[in-house]
Order: C-alpha cells, then sequence, then structure tokens
C-alpha cells in the first residue's frame, strides 16, 4: 500500500471519527463542529478522548449517580467473590447485568425528574404561593381550580422523585448486604443456597422497579399531565 493509500485511509477514518463527535454532542453548535474538526487531523488522539468525555457527562448526578455507583460496585465485587465457586451459579455475571440495567432505568428517571423540578414552571414554592395568592385575591374559580391543578400535578411530580430516590437508596442497601453475604458465603465455604434468598429478594425488587416504571410511563403517555 502506497503513502498515498494510507493518507486517504487516514483521512477518511478521521472525517468518520469527526461524523462521530457531532452527532454525539448533545449541545451541538460551535463547539461541537470545533471538536469534530480536530478530530479530521487528529483523531487517534483526540477521537477517545472526545467520545468518552461525552459518556462521562451522561451519568447521572447527586443522589442518583450515587446511587448507581454503589450498586454497580456492589454487584461488581458480589460476582467477583462468587467466580469461581458454587456460589457463581446463584450470582452470574449476566444476572448482575440485568439488575444494573434496570437500575440504570430508574436512575435515568430520576435524574429527569429533579432537572424538570429544578424549572421555575414545576417549582413547587411557586405553584403554592400562586394558590395563596388568587384565594387571598378571590380570584375566579376557573383560574382558582387551574392554580390548585398545576399545585396538584407539581405535588405528583415530586412525590415521584422522592419514591424514586427512596427505592434507589433501599436498593443500594439490598446490593450492598448481597455483597457482603456472598463474601461471607465465600470464606466460610457455605453452599449457593445460602444466599440465594438475599439474591432472589434483590431481583424482585429490580424486576417490581421496572414493573412499575413502565406501568408509570404508559400511564403518563396515555393521560398527561397538564401544566
Amino acid at each position: 500500500m502506497s503513502l498515498r493509500d494510507l493518507s486517504v485511509l487516514y483521512l477518511v477514518a478521521g472525517i468518520c471519527c469527526a461524523v462521530a463527535i457531532y452527532r454525539s454532542s448533545p449541545a451541538g453548535g460551535s463547539r461541537a463542529v470545533m471538536s469534530a474538526a480536530l478530530a479530521v487531523p487528529l483523531w487517534p488522539l483526540w477521537a477517545p478522548i472526545a467520545l468518552t468525555a461525552k459518556r462521562a457527562a451522561e451519568v447521572p448526578k447527586g443522589a442518583a449517580g450515587s446511587a448507581l455507583a454503589r450498586v454497580k460496585a456492589a454487584l461488581a465485587e458480589a460476582v467477583a467473590a462468587s467466580r469461581g465457586t458454587p456460589l457463581a451459579s446463584v450470582l452470574p455475571a449476566e444476572a448482575a447485568a440485568r439488575i444494573e440495567a434496570e437500575v440504570e432505568r430508574r436512575v435515568a428517571r430520576h435524574a429527569e425528574l429533579e432537572a424538570l423540578l429544578r424549572k421555575e414552571a414545576f417549582d413547587l414554592g411557586r405553584a403554592e404561593a400562586r394558590v395563596r395568592e388568587l384565594e387571598r385575591a378571590s380570584g375566579s374559580s376557573r383560574a382558582l381550580a387551574t392554580a390548585r391543578l398545576d399545585l396538584d400535578n407539581v405535588r405528583r411530580l415530586s412525590s415521584l422523585r422522592d419514591r424514586d430516590a427512596r427505592a434507589l437508596e433501599e436498593l443500594c442497601a439490598l446490593a450492598e448486604a448481597l455483597r457482603t453475604q456472598v463474601t461471607v458465603a465465600r470464606f466460610s465455604g457455605s453452599s449457593a443456597a445460602d444466599i440465594g434468598g438475599i439474591v432472589s429478594e434483590v431481583q424482585a425488587r429490580v424486576e417490581g422497579l421496572g414493573a412499575a416504571l413502565e406501568a408509570e410511563e404508559s400511564l403518563r403517555a396515555e393521560e398527561p399531565i397538564e401544566t
């Protein structure tokens, strides 16, 4: 292969990387264009950095992100502790991956609710103040009814967020208890039956979360919240 052929291949690879970086950019605009353009001549160095940075930015922050990290760490340690022992049949890597995937769904929904409730339109204090203002001013019954509906919807969203937070905290505790029990079972020579109960409990809790999330999403699609 000639130097010219290699140059063409290098350029084509750079263009492909540039397209991937631009399409993966959540914001777009001039920054995305600059990042993509930089990938054309420097794709072996820049593409891994740009794409990895994008994935890192997508990890939820705050309590939800912390819960996800705790669950992943606990499951990884539990799987590692059971590897090469009879305990591995109860907690294979595939089962841990399914649990992680379901927790990620709940974390993503929790982060979405958190972001939504930080907006002024969904601020609980604002909605409560609006109702009080109309009640004091003896506003029209229609305006007051609308304000109360808005308040009820915001309270509903807040309740869903808080419920998600509690569910995630409970899952963290269960996953960490599972890790501890697997470790104890490994070093004490216990059988797989000794950890089967807690593994089943974690799986049942995760499956319940998944079913509840699907039901809520279906209901939200059928009956959109009015604000």
